[in-house]
């Protein structure tokens, strides 16, 4: 049994405002946004990035307890509860022939629920540009823990703010203005 947490650090491929944590390779239809980084299914999420392209820095931590909140050096924070329908959640790429990192399993106890906090900054930085260096950070963390609403631990960046607006129009379309 490997000791917690587990932690990894890469730079991860961004396709389209998007990379996936997802189960086997599963892409399905992006649902509707959260918050103002994440959309979620059952053995999905999406996050999304400032950057329409290009690679973002992204660290993972996988823990058995929840870990301590730290969001000072953060824009966004939110912290959802994500069902794991078949226990092998990972990180992975939009686009199938970018090759996505070895980051380890986020789902390490198999089926069921798992809170997942994902921070990110930098998302100002390069609103719908395609880059050919990391302009963002993200810290995804997460646990074995039963279902509960959604926190959203801070929201201060503008493009977070689009999404957060457009949620009012009932899109998740974040060219509308």
């Amino acid at each position: 049994m490997p000791e917690y947490p587990v932690t990894a650090h890469f730079n991860m491929p961004v396709d389209h405002h998007v990379f996936s944590l997802t189960e086997d390779g599963e892409r399905p239809q992006i649902p509707e946004y959260a918050n103002a980084i994440l959309a979620l299914a059952p053995g999905f999420a999406a996050v999304n990035t400032g950057i329409a392209m290009g690679d973002v820095r992204l660290t993972v931590e996988v823990h058995q307890q929840p870990p301590t909140l730290d969001i000072d050096e953060w824009e966004e924070a939110v912290e959802v509860t994500l069902e794991a329908t078949a226990g092998r959640i990972k990180v992975a790429a939009v686009d199938d022939s970018d090759p996505t990192p070895p980051f380890p399993v986020l789902t390490p106890n198999g089926p069921g629920y798992y809170r997942v906090r994902v921070h990110a900054r930098g998302r100002d930085t390069a609103i719908d540009l395609a880059v050919d260096e990391p302009v963002e950070d993200y810290l995804i963390q997460t646990w074995p823990a039963p279902p509960r609403p959604q926190k959203i631990y801070k929201q201060t960046d503008r493009y977070g703010s689009r999404w957060v607006l457009s949620a009012g129009k009932g899109t998740n379309d974040h060219y509308r203005d």
